[in-house]
Protein backbone atom coordinates (compact mmCIF):
# COMPACT_ATOMS: atom_id res chain seq x y z
CA UNK A 1 0.00 0.00 0.00
CA UNK A 2 2.70 2.74 1.28
CA UNK A 3 5.01 1.95 -1.90
CA UNK A 4 2.51 2.34 -4.19
CA UNK A 5 1.60 6.15 -2.52
CA UNK A 6 4.96 7.28 -2.03
CA UNK A 7 5.68 5.79 -5.99
CA UNK A 8 2.69 8.05 -7.00
CA UNK A 9 3.27 11.13 -5.20
CA UNK A 10 7.37 10.92 -6.39
CA UNK A 11 6.03 10.57 -9.90
CA UNK A 12 3.36 12.86 -9.73
CA UNK A 13 5.81 15.41 -7.82
CA UNK A 14 3.46 15.56 -5.03
CA UNK A 15 4.52 17.43 -1.84
CA UNK A 16 4.12 16.08 1.95
CA UNK A 17 4.38 18.07 4.50
CA UNK A 18 7.19 16.41 6.02
CA UNK A 19 8.61 14.37 3.46
CA UNK A 20 9.40 17.08 0.64
CA UNK A 21 11.89 14.82 -1.53
CA UNK A 22 11.36 14.40 -4.58
CA UNK A 23 13.30 12.86 -7.48
CA UNK A 24 14.21 14.05 -10.64
CA UNK A 25 15.40 11.26 -13.20
CA UNK A 26 17.12 12.85 -16.45
CA UNK A 27 17.70 10.60 -19.58
CA UNK A 28 20.27 12.54 -22.12
CA UNK A 29 19.93 11.19 -25.54
CA UNK A 30 21.43 12.16 -28.93
CA UNK A 31 18.42 11.84 -30.60
CA UNK A 32 20.57 10.68 -33.94
CA UNK A 33 21.56 7.64 -32.05
CA UNK A 34 18.39 6.35 -30.60
CA UNK A 35 15.93 4.23 -32.74
CA UNK A 36 12.86 6.09 -33.58
CA UNK A 37 10.41 3.63 -31.33
CA UNK A 38 11.54 5.03 -28.14
CA UNK A 39 11.64 8.11 -29.28
CA UNK A 40 7.84 7.32 -30.21
CA UNK A 41 7.02 6.35 -26.76
CA UNK A 42 8.92 9.39 -25.32
CA UNK A 43 6.84 11.82 -27.05
CA UNK A 44 3.51 9.84 -25.82
CA UNK A 45 4.47 10.02 -22.21
CA UNK A 46 5.22 13.55 -22.56
CA UNK A 47 1.62 14.45 -23.31
CA UNK A 48 -0.55 16.34 -20.89
CA UNK A 49 -0.61 14.01 -17.46
CA UNK A 50 -4.29 13.62 -15.72
CA UNK A 51 -4.71 16.72 -13.15
CA UNK A 52 -3.65 16.63 -9.64
CA UNK A 53 -7.32 16.24 -8.90
CA UNK A 54 -7.86 12.96 -10.76
CA UNK A 55 -4.60 12.20 -9.27
CA UNK A 56 -5.50 12.64 -5.35
CA UNK A 57 -8.33 10.98 -6.14
CA UNK A 58 -6.69 7.80 -6.99
CA UNK A 59 -4.62 7.96 -4.14
CA UNK A 60 -7.52 8.31 -1.58
CA UNK A 61 -9.54 5.40 -3.17
CA UNK A 62 -6.38 3.44 -3.21
CA UNK A 63 -5.41 4.29 0.26
CA UNK A 64 -8.76 3.67 1.68
CA UNK A 65 -9.60 -0.10 -0.14
CA UNK A 66 -6.01 -0.70 0.71
CA UNK A 67 -6.72 -0.13 4.93
CA UNK A 68 -10.51 -1.40 4.42
CA UNK A 69 -10.86 -3.54 1.78
CA UNK A 70 -14.33 -4.82 1.30
CA UNK A 71 -15.61 -2.42 3.93
CA UNK A 72 -15.24 0.82 2.12
CA UNK A 73 -18.19 1.64 -0.80
CA UNK A 74 -15.53 3.24 -2.96
CA UNK A 75 -18.16 4.58 -5.39
CA UNK A 76 -19.83 6.73 -2.45
CA UNK A 77 -15.46 7.69 -1.84
CA UNK A 78 -15.20 8.76 -5.50
CA UNK A 79 -18.53 10.41 -5.86
CA UNK A 80 -17.53 12.34 -2.79
CA UNK A 81 -14.39 13.37 -3.47
CA UNK A 82 -15.19 14.49 -6.55
CA UNK A 83 -17.10 16.93 -5.56
CA UNK A 84 -14.31 18.77 -3.44
CA UNK A 85 -12.10 21.28 -4.53
CA UNK A 86 -8.60 20.86 -5.28
CA UNK A 87 -7.80 22.58 -2.17
CA UNK A 88 -10.06 20.45 -0.18
CA UNK A 89 -8.67 17.16 -1.61
CA UNK A 90 -4.73 18.46 -1.18
CA UNK A 91 -5.82 18.56 2.61
CA UNK A 92 -7.41 15.50 2.96
CA UNK A 93 -4.92 13.85 1.34
CA UNK A 94 -2.34 15.76 3.48
CA UNK A 95 -3.50 14.63 6.51
CA UNK A 96 -4.07 11.00 5.43
CA UNK A 97 -0.52 10.45 4.29
CA UNK A 98 1.19 11.85 6.99
CA UNK A 99 -1.37 9.36 9.44
CA UNK A 100 0.15 6.58 6.39
CA UNK A 101 4.05 7.39 6.92
CA UNK A 102 3.37 7.28 10.90
CA UNK A 103 2.18 4.12 10.62
CA UNK A 104 4.78 2.91 8.41
CA UNK A 105 7.63 4.18 10.69
CA UNK A 106 5.59 2.43 13.74
CA UNK A 107 7.58 -0.45 15.42
CA UNK A 108 4.36 -1.84 16.90
CA UNK A 109 2.14 -2.67 13.20
CA UNK A 110 -0.55 -3.77 14.83
CA UNK A 111 -1.23 -1.03 16.75
CA UNK A 112 0.30 1.33 13.90
CA UNK A 113 -2.89 -0.28 11.33
CA UNK A 114 -5.51 0.53 14.21
CA UNK A 115 -4.39 4.18 14.19
CA UNK A 116 -3.96 5.02 11.00
CA UNK A 117 -7.58 3.46 10.39
CA UNK A 118 -8.86 5.56 12.75
CA UNK A 119 -7.40 8.34 11.13
CA UNK A 120 -9.10 7.98 8.24
CA UNK A 121 -12.33 7.06 9.42
CA UNK A 122 -12.02 10.32 11.28
CA UNK A 123 -11.46 12.35 8.00
CA UNK A 124 -14.36 10.28 6.62
CA UNK A 125 -16.06 11.50 8.80
CA UNK A 126 -15.44 15.09 8.69
CA UNK A 127 -15.83 14.79 4.95
CA UNK A 128 -19.24 13.55 5.54
CA UNK A 129 -18.00 9.97 3.74
CA UNK A 130 -19.90 7.51 5.97
CA UNK A 131 -19.78 4.53 3.53
CA UNK A 132 -16.76 2.60 6.13
CA UNK A 133 -18.59 0.00 7.66
CA UNK A 134 -17.34 -2.39 10.71
CA UNK A 135 -17.73 -5.29 8.34
CA UNK A 136 -16.93 -7.06 4.93
CA UNK A 137 -19.50 -5.99 3.07
CA UNK A 138 -20.33 -8.37 -0.72
CA UNK A 139 -18.26 -5.80 -2.61
CA UNK A 140 -15.50 -6.20 -4.72
CA UNK A 141 -12.27 -4.59 -4.41
CA UNK A 142 -11.39 -2.24 -7.26
CA UNK A 143 -8.60 -2.46 -9.52
CA UNK A 144 -6.78 0.95 -8.90
CA UNK A 145 -4.51 1.78 -11.67
CA UNK A 146 -0.69 3.72 -11.38
CA UNK A 147 -1.54 6.87 -13.13
CA UNK A 148 1.32 7.30 -15.63
CA UNK A 149 4.19 9.50 -14.70
CA UNK A 150 5.04 13.30 -15.25
CA UNK A 151 7.48 13.06 -17.82
CA UNK A 152 9.00 16.44 -19.68
CA UNK A 153 10.53 16.37 -23.23
CA UNK A 154 12.88 19.13 -24.21
CA UNK A 155 15.24 18.86 -27.10
CA UNK A 156 18.21 21.11 -27.48
CA UNK A 157 20.77 21.36 -30.33
CA UNK A 158 23.69 22.30 -28.28
CA UNK A 159 25.22 21.00 -25.05
CA UNK A 160 22.95 23.89 -22.80
CA UNK A 161 21.55 22.79 -19.40
CA UNK A 162 19.93 26.22 -18.33
CA UNK A 163 16.56 24.68 -19.46
CA UNK A 164 17.00 21.79 -16.75
CA UNK A 165 17.56 23.60 -13.87
CA UNK A 166 14.60 25.93 -14.58
CA UNK A 167 12.50 22.85 -15.09
CA UNK A 168 12.18 19.44 -13.32
CA UNK A 169 12.24 17.20 -16.46
CA UNK A 170 11.78 13.60 -15.96
CA UNK A 171 12.30 11.44 -19.08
Amino acid sequence: GISFQRLVRTEQGLPVKSYQNSTITVLLLNRSEVQSEFLSIAERLSCPEPSRHATLLVLLEHLYQANFGTCCDLGSLRHLLKSKSLEELSEIYASATEAQEAAAASSEPTRAREQLQSVLRELAGATAFLAVAGEAQPRKLHTIPIPPARCYTYSWDQDNFGKLRSEQPVL
